[in-house]
């Protein structure tokens, strides 16, 4: 009778469990044995599958934004890799080596400076003549 009532502690302490991806559904022994009406097992039997309907629900959910994020990175992975290959090519376009600009510096000489400056200076007051003449011209008749 001892050993008996030990295994009946034991068995209602027991529990019996469903393990899934995202989902652990645990359901006591003794309800499984012990359980009143066939109606409550079925009742229970229909929440565990709306369950694990919910979980197969999630998961799909889950893969699809899974799919989606890889097309993304993908995607942008591609975008990195032009990226890099436009950088190398205009790197190399530009480099100038250092002779070729040595050469241009020195041939930049007094009198190029001076005319550049001269060329400047009248550009700068023909300028200056012409927006100092719109603005009088708009003001004139206002």
């Amino acid at each position: 009778m001892v050993k008996l009532r030990n295994i009946t502690k034991r068995l209602s302490k027991a529990r019996f469990r469903i393990n899934l991806p995202l989902l652990s559904y645990e359901i006591p022994i003794d309800e499984i044995l012990y359980s009143q009406t066939a109606d409550e097992r079925i009742a229970k039997l229909d929440d565990i599958k709306r369950d694990l309907q919910g979980a197969i629900d999630a998961v799909e959910g889950l893969q699809i934004e899974a799919r989606t994020r890889k097309a993304e990175a993908d995607n942008l992975q591609q975008a990195v890799e032009k990226l890099n290959e436009d950088k190398d090519t205009a790197q190399t376009l530009l480099k100038l080596p250092e002779e070729s600009f040595a050469r241009l510096v020195s041939r930049a000489s007094s009198r190029g400076r001076i005319r550049g400056v001269i060329e400047g200076v009248i550009i700068g007051f023909i300028t200056g003549a012409l927006s100092s003449f719109l603005v009088w011209y708009l003001t004139k008749g206002h």
